[in-house]
């Protein structure tokens, strides 16, 4: 991340934009957290368009940026507390939300929630920290493919909601639609 952060501060990063389904990089994104959501023993609510979503962008980013909301989601919420995955669409945009029920952001913290080197104090022990990097890169990989994000909280103890908006491709799922449509497979925990 501090590599990636460096790269692109500097304007050295060049991303590979493609049409790139939404709906399915969500679905791989899910996979590669699913083992720390088992592990926690978290509710998964995932709630997802049925057809494909397409938006101009660098798949791999754009998988970085939901893998770093919901490591965070996971990593910010408690054993045994919900986390849930949205995505609808709004006024020509792809609308991901991902909400927990976990520690929440402190009105405080809210303004600088996606500067460098910021994060929430878990406890003294820091067993759970990183260096404050993640919703950096998660700002400007975001912002680097026409989109914004935000944060929402009522504050700590009271969960988080982070909000991605990216320009859905008009007329991309009728020119993109493979032959045969591949369902995205159930994950056992969620509900």
């Amino acid at each position: 991340d501090l590599l990636d952060v460096a790269r692109i501060t500097r304007g050295v990063v060049t991303l590979k934009k493609e049409p790139v389904d939404l709906v399915q990089l969500i679905n791989h994104a899910l996979e590669g957290v699913r083992h720390h959501m088992e592990a926690r023993q978290h509710a998964l609510f995932l709630s997802l368009p049925k057809e494909a979503v397409f938006v101009e962008g660098d798949a791999i980013r754009l998988e970085q940026v939901l893998s770093n909301l919901l490591r965070n989601a996971v990593k910010y919420t408690d054993p045994g507390g919900r986390i849930a995955v949205t995505m609808e669409r709004e006024d020509g945009n792809a609308v991901i939300r991902v909400t927990d029920n976990g520690i929440g952001i402190s009105p405080e913290l809210m303004p600088y929630i996606f500067d460098i080197f910021v994060q929430a104090d878990r406890s003294l022990d820091r067993k759970q920290g990183g260096l404050g990097l993640g919703l950096t890169l998660v700002r400007r990989l975001v912002e680097l493919q026409g989109g914004i994000v935000e944060a929402k909280s009522q504050g700590l103890k009271k969960g988080s909601e982070f909000i991605v908006r990216l320009p859905i491709i008009s007329g991309a799922e009728e020119a993109l639609r493979p032959a045969s449509a591949v369902v995205p497979k159930k994950m056992p925990f969620v509900k």
